[in-house]
């Protein structure tokens, strides 16, 4: 019920239940678990509505190399790369 309820999968409740990041169960049996609604509820509205910007936004954009001549071409710039990092460490 609390996977449809919150949109969650059981993995992913499980593992913000670890964090402390989701409201405290109820033990209802040996091998189940509960959640107040009301408790629920506060917790969703408190949760962001859009995803965040990416910790780390200056990330490059990768295209991978389609062909043979594309892969040639990038091992080349990755060396260039490399080669030119080593002489900049090395100064």
């Amino acid at each position: 019920m609390t996977q449809k309820y919150t949109s969650l999968s059981r993995a992913t409740i499980n593992r913000r239940r670890e964090i402390g990041d989701v409201p405290q169960a109820l033990q209802l049996t040996g091998n189940r678990i509960g959640f107040y609604v009301s408790e629920l509820d506060e917790w969703l509205a408190g949760r962001p509505r859009k995803k965040g910007p990416e910790v780390n936004d200056n990330k490059k954009l990768l295209r991978c190399p389609q062909t043979p001549s594309e892969l040639a071409e990038a091992r080349q710039q990755d060396y260039a790369e490399l080669k030119a990092k080593r002489q900049g460490d090395a100064v």
